[in-house]
């Protein structure tokens, strides 16, 4: 068995570097259309539905606003509702992305936060603007959910 067949290559064996992978431009900006139109369309539905029961309660209609600013279960349902669809942005991002889905989610998750500050109530809670900084953690495990179901 002196035949040199069997032996490893004498050459070094690296692997290449190949292409550096960039953020998916395209992903990122449908995954925040899909965030920002869905907590849109989502917090619209739950305001009609708040209105509805608040009138049906005996609120009066200019007083619903009020109410519905007051109200600790509607703040917390829609900020639920928004981090969720938070998520199916990021999800969205990194399926239309199909490489560097986390930071393809976390851009994701950077353009919501600019985009709820800049277009959120500048006279809300502290704790509402803190509560906005989970964009980003939601945006990445909408991507990390994605990479989860890639790997089944």
């Amino acid at each position: 068995m002196a035949d040199g067949n069997y032996e490893p290559p004498r050459a070094p064996l690296q692997e290449s570097e190949g292409p550096r992978k960039r953020p998916n431009l395209l992903a990122i900006v449908i995954g925040a259309l899909v965030d920002f139109v869905s907590t849109l369309i989502s917090s619209l539905l739950l305001g009609i539905g708040y209105a509805v029961y608040a009138g049906a309660s005996g609120v009066a209609m200019d007083q619903t606003q009020a109410a519905m600013a007051a109200s600790d279960f509607y703040t917390g349902i829609s900020s639920l509702v928004g981090l969720s669809c938070s998520v199916l942005g990021g999800y969205v991002c990194a399926r239309f992305a199909n490489q560097n889905e986390y930071a393809n989610g976390l851009a994701v998750g950077i353009i919501g936060v600019f985009t709820g500050e800049l277009l959120g109530p500048a006279e809300a809670d502290i704790w509402m603007h803190l509560l906005a900084l989970a964009t980003v953690p939601a945006c990445v495990l909408g991507a990390h959910i994605k990479m989860r179901l890639n790997k089944s």
